[in-house]
């Protein structure tokens, strides 16, 4: 495995790079090897090289966006909440691609951190694109479930009342309906009123650890998503 990792101003910045970098240390030296190796790299747009093609991007949605574009003409799709997940999401969620009329919590389905996500529709229209609206609701607490392999590793408190632990045997029963899901991925829950429910999916890739640390499967969890991702059709 070869990663390339984003610095900004010659740093590590992402809380993700900095784990990931813990564990190539820990696996090399688990495996008395130094098979698992990592070059850092000072992004600016469309500056990568041809030999970069050997890596697997680590850094910013941007970066991670423009490397897939570059290199393989691929750009992920938001995951939002899956419909076969919508059972779980304790509110009201429906995909569209109309114009949107009420008072709904709108995220793009087009573009992973579009300047629409998260405005609230309040009788606004807007027109062109794919959305998904959901009703407004007050959430006590968040986590971030990760996943490998059908398998929950890590479970870390993002926000909110962390005192107030979600209902494993939900989380269980999200990942096992979840049929199409990538091979390594988060799972954001929240619990409102005593229940647990789900908030959206992120493909690994950029998204917050918030202290998850399983070092031994960290870098597999990159590396396999990512070449799931390039041998998909989405």
């Amino acid at each position: 495995m070869k990663f390339l990792i984003q610095t900004v101003n010659k740093k590590i910045t992402h809380d993700f790079s900095f784990t990931l970098l813990e564990s190539i240390k820990y696996n090399n030296w688990l495996n008395n090897s130094n098979d698992i190796k990592y070059k850092t790299i000072e992004y600016k747009d469309f500056n990568f090289k041809d030999f970069h093609k050997k890596y697997i991007p680590i850094g910013s949605v941007e970066f991670v966006c423009d490397f897939l574009k570059y290199f393989y003409n691929k750009v992920p799709k938001p995951k939002n909440v899956p419909e076969e997940l919508f059972g779980f999401a304790n509110r009201f969620i429906f995909n569209t691609d109309d114009t949107i009329m009420g008072d709904y919590f709108i995220k793009s389905n087009d573009v992973i951190k579009s300047h629409l996500n998260g405005i609230y529709g309040n009788d606004s229209t807007l027109i062109g694109g794919r959305y998904q609206c959901s009703d407004i609701i007050e959430i006590e607490s968040e986590w971030r479930c990760f996943v490998y392999k059908n398998e929950l590793v890590g479970l870390q408190n993002y926000s909110g009342d962390f005192k107030i632990f979600p209902h494993i045997p939900i989380i269980t029963a999200i990942i096992e309906s979840y049929n199409n899901s990538p091979v390594s991925y988060t799972l954001d829950v929240g619990i409102s009123n005593n229940r647990t429910f789900i908030i959206e999916v992120h493909d690994f890739f950029s998204c917050g650890f918030y202290g998850f640390s399983n070092h031994k499967i960290i870098p597999y969890m990159f590396s396999r998503w990512f070449y799931e991702y390039l041998n998909s059709d989405k």
